[in-house]
């Protein structure tokens, strides 16, 4: 989505004036403030953005972040303050959610244009019309659109796709007929095609798979612009982001660095504030002490005095609360199951024609925490819902080891909530018989508080239902953990906390992820899942992007070598045929500088029968006016007349002369 200046709302204003350094602002915001009934999203925030600044948003779920992309876009009026925008900023906006209908296919939507191209081209086309391709204004627009990349736009689009995950059969597909997280990456790749000054992107790797996001990681990293980005993923932000932004409290503040540095900056302060607090506590220890040991003593009536003064001048250090949507929280101690927890033998399924697994063969054992990875459509999921039994395969058997106690986390959610349900009803599903404040003492951990227990499943938000799957799981723990992208629509500081209680969790957990953080702390075995075959790597993130990049490198190594043959191939091919092409060229070379010359003779010969033209027209016209000149007996002009006569007398026998000399040089050619 492109913001022109013609749709800035009245409220915004345009500033071009101001600078940090020799940049200009290009977007700067005074004293903003937003919220709804009975709540402040943020109050009085101020800051600039200026060009390449990477920006990561951050803060807790429905702190404001999204609100603060509808402000900037014009979609949302705040409360006061006002947004300047620096004048032809285009901006590009990628929402968490969008409906995208097109029928075209996704080549042709990506390469058709945004508004700027679309505009240039038409009044290209207008002008074309209006006969106006000689002027300067025809000139610009050409360059303009060079400038925007519009002759390179399908070879730029085509590598984007290919890093977002799209086959080459995927690109020439209508938009229509790809799912709703394929459109969305449809989206993605159209914003990245184009040169914006600004983007927005709002959770960019939420329909991504792993190596969608990785490469998405790489792009930003060298990404030639500035955008400001909201993402729950740490690995991500720390790689691709220079400023951090964090919303908290109703306050917005703006730091150099990435969120590492944020998180870095803000131990420091609370490590500060702790000393201070106890250094402010006992100095108030001893003063209280003083006046209570000294208050009844008449020569000591002075001392206290003093002592009370400084006691109500002394500082109150106050520690700022943690704003957070989910508590630190721990599984209680579960029963160890056997070696083997899951065994699948001869696995086979199909969806329709398509054959997602055949014949498979897979083992899970006691206590690996294995990470499934492979690109969407491959059958993640699949294999995952096979193994918590909740989707029954064609062929094959799947089977738990001794005391296997199993836990299914959706990625659909509701495939494993009750929408009818309240929240607290739900969790006490998951263990019949356990006590109300119990229940409740546990629901808190994960922000359920006061009535918010009551609130049916169905109204709660994506963030909820993840938490109160957590809830469920937290109260009668599984000794094998069974997860489908258990990170979408947490917070940094949800992930956090669940990474934190899976990392100390002793039970076997296997789990769908696109969260580099929380893959990177987590797995400890990955599983590529790609074309209906797994390989196993037996190490974490780190070890499987170390082999993959192996893989990569050996795949680029044949890949050349394959190249060299088939140039050596085709230099062999070239060398037998080189005397006869030689000769074909020769002929062709002689035939093409015919054809040049014939092109010119041809355009000499108009070129000076339209001389000779003039000149007959001009000998007759001084031909006339020098006989009007013999009879005013104006010597000069006739002297000059005469002159020019005589030169356009002898031009024209040149010109006759070398007409006939240029038609018999055509002749010899022609033949």
């Amino acid at each position: 989505m492109v913001l022109p200046r013609s749709t800035i709302p009245n409220h915004f204003s345009i500033n071009e004036t101001h600078h940090r350094i020799t940049q200009i602002k290009m977007i700067t915001i005074n004293n903003l403030t937003m919220g709804f009934t009975n709540r402040t999203l943020f109050k009085d925030v101020s800051f600039s953005i200026f060009p390449n600044e990477k920006i990561g948003l951050t803060g807790p779920n429905g702190a404001g972040k999204t609100t603060l992309f509808s402000i900037i876009l014009g979609e949302m009026e705040s409360v006061s303050g006002n947004v300047q925008i620096q004048k032809n900023i285009n901006i590009g906006f990628l929402p968490q959610e969008a409906h995208f209908d097109s029928a075209r296919t996704v080549m042709d939507e990506i390469t058709s244009g945004d508004d700027r191209i679309k505009n240039l081209l038409d009044e290209k086309h207008n002008l074309e019309e209006q006969n106006k391709a000689d002027t300067g204004r025809y000139g610009d627009v050409l360059h303009e659109l060079e400038q925007l990349g519009i002759y390179e736009l399908e070879h730029k689009a085509e590598k984007i796709l290919a890093g977002l995950g799209f086959k080459e059969e995927d690109i020439h597909r209508p938009i229509n007929n790809l799912s709703g997280g394929w459109r969305m990456r449809t989206l993605l790749a159209k914003l990245l095609t184009y040169p914006y000054d600004l983007l927005l992107l709002d959770e960019p790797t939420n329909y991504l798979d792993l190596n969608a996001t990785l490469w998405l990681k790489e792009f930003l990293k060298n990404y030639q612009g500035a955008f400001v980005l909201i993402s729950h993923d740490r690995v991500f932000l720390n790689d691709v982001t220079n400023y951090t932004i964090i919303l908290e409290r109703g306050k917005m503040t703006k730091l150099k660095g990435n969120y590492e540095t944020y998180e870095l900056q803000k131990n420091l302060q609370q490590t500060y504030l702790e000393r201070q607090q106890k250094v402010v506590e006992k100095k108030r220890e001893q003063l209280e002490r003083f006046t209570e040991r000294f208050h009844a003593q008449p020569n000591k009536a002075s001392a206290v005095r003093n002592k009370r003064k400084q006691l109500e001048k002394l500082e109150t250090i106050e520690i700022p609360a943690e704003q957070r949507s989910m508590d630190d929280f721990t599984f209680d101690q579960i029963p160890q199951s056997g070696y083997v927890v899951m065994r699948a033998d001869h696995l086979s399924k199909s969806y329709a024609e398509k054959k997602v697994y055949q014949d498979l063969e897979f083992e899970i054992i006691r206590g690996q925490k294995v990470c499934l990875v492979g690109p969407n459509g491959a059958g993640k999921s699949t294999l995952l819902k096979m193994i918590a039994g909740v989707l029954s395969p064609d062929a094959g058997t799947i089977k738990y080891g001794h005391n296997v106690s199993h836990g299914y986390f959706s990625q659909s959610r509701l495939d494993v909530l009750n929408p009818e349900r309240t929240a607290m009803e739900e969790v006490y599903a998951a263990s019949p018989g356990t006590q109300a404040t119990k229940i409740r003492s546990l629901m808190g951990l994960f922000s359920f508080r006061g009535d918010d227990v009551f609130k049916q499943v169905k109204v709660l938000s994506g963030g909820e239902k993840s938490r109160l799957i957590l809830a469920k799981l937290l109260i009668n723990p599984p000794n094998f953990m069974l997860l489908d992208e258990p990170t979408t629509h947490l917070d940094l500081d949800g992930v956090k906390s669940l990474t934190n209680a899976f990392k100390k969790f002793e039970g076997t957990i296997c789990f769908i992820s696109h969260d580099l953080f929380f893959i990177k702390e987590i797995a400890d075995t990955i599983v590529e899942v790609d074309a209906g075959k797994i390989k196993i790597y037996p190490g974490g993130l780190d070890y499987y992007l170390e082999k993959r990049q192996e893989k990569d490198a050996i795949l680029k190594d044949q890949r050349r070598q394959e190249r060299i043959e088939l140039e050596e191939k085709k230099r062999k091919e070239d060398a037998k045929e080189d005397s006869e092409n030689a000769r074909l060229k020769a002929l062709q070379d002689q035939h093409k500088k015919a054809l040049k010359r014939l092109s010119e003779i041809k355009q000499l010969m108009k070129d000076l029968e339209k001389e000779s033209q003039e000149l007959e027209t001009e000998s007759y016209v001084k031909s006339r006016a020098l006989q009007n000149l013999y009879e005013s007996k104006d010597g000069e002009k006739i002297k000059e007349f005469g002159q020019r006569l005589k030169y356009i007398q002898a031009r024209l026998r040149e010109i006759e002369s070398t007409i006939k000399q240029l038609k018999e040089e055509r002749d010899r050619i022609s033949k």
